[in-house]
């Protein structure tokens, strides 16, 4: 990313390629994926603070500034999490122990629903999993919001760098039973004429690769945390008949639980 801003303000144009298709990897776990979300917001906001003076010193257009500025960097990585973590973390389930604060419906449903749908715009595919999507962005919001805070103020959390731990079509497991279906329908002597001196080798590292064992799941206190208020400002909310936020804030809490308790996904070492 550093490279890429340097090179706009610098006067470099990217086209980028739509019809460019290549095999996709996704972090193995929860807890490798929250480290990953976590560098993607604190290195930016990082970055944010090293490249403003380059940035308004440069000699690109004002507008391609404001675009640098407001959209890639202070909306995507500062005022969205802030604005997930703040309103649907903390001011909405505080208002229900208030009686005389109250939030609006349309800033509980509409405003997030339609951020979403432009979130998801791009891949219509993903359009029935907008709820679910939602839910887990809000919960992803603690954590980048504290990498938010981490990198705009140069915490120590902000200098670690982790590379993410991948699973995928390129995993260990996906090439061995590849191996083994490739091998029912070919015998070991065309396999052994036709396969290089490398490849073998990599197969029968992998087949004596140990099984891969169940880790403990871990316990996220923050999330807990929230999960309990939110919880508990649903039935808050139950008892004064608002039913709108009432659905929100349980959904959302048992979604927090789900993540507090570490049952997205599976973790396997």
């Amino acid at each position: 990313m550093d490279i890429a801003v340097r090179a706009h303000l610098n006067g470099w144009k990217f086209i980028f390629l739509n019809d460019v298709k290549v095999l996709c990897e996704v972090p193995e776990s929860y807890e490798a994926y929250r480290k990953q979300q976590h560098r993607w917001h604190s290195g930016p906001m990082h970055l944010f603070r090293l490249c403003l003076p380059a940035i308004i010193t440069s000699k690109i257009a004002i507008w391609k500034k404001a675009n640098l500025i407001l959209l890639f960097f202070l909306l995507r990585k500062l005022i969205l999490p802030f604005y997930s973590f703040t309103l649907f973390c903390i001011i909405l389930p505080l208002t229900m122990f208030v009686p005389e604060a109250e939030l609006p419906v349309w800033v509980i449903c509409y405003v997030p629903v339609f951020m979403s749908f432009l979130n998801i715009l791009p891949a219509p595919k993903s359009f029935p999993f907008i709820v679910p999507y939602l839910l887990f962005e809000n919960t992803m919001s603690v954590t980048k919001f504290n990498a938010m805070v981490s990198g705009l103020f140069k915490l120590g959390s902000s200098y670690e760098w982790v590379v993410t731990k991948k699973a995928g079509r390129s995993s260990e497991s996906d090439l061995l039973a590849a191996a083994e279906r490739e091998s029912k329908t070919t015998n070991q002597l065309q396999i052994q004429r036709g396969a290089s001196e490398s490849e073998l080798t990599e197969l029968n590292r992998l087949k004596a690769a140990p099984v891969p064992v169940k880790r403990v799941n871990k316990i996220y206190r923050k999330e807990l945390t929230l999960a309990f208020l939110l919880l508990t400002a649903s039935v808050r909310s139950l008892l004064s008949a608002q039913g709108v936020h009432f659905y929100f804030l349980l959904f959302q809490g048992v979604t927090f639980l789900l993540v507090g308790l570490d049952l997205i996904g599976e973790q396997m070492s």
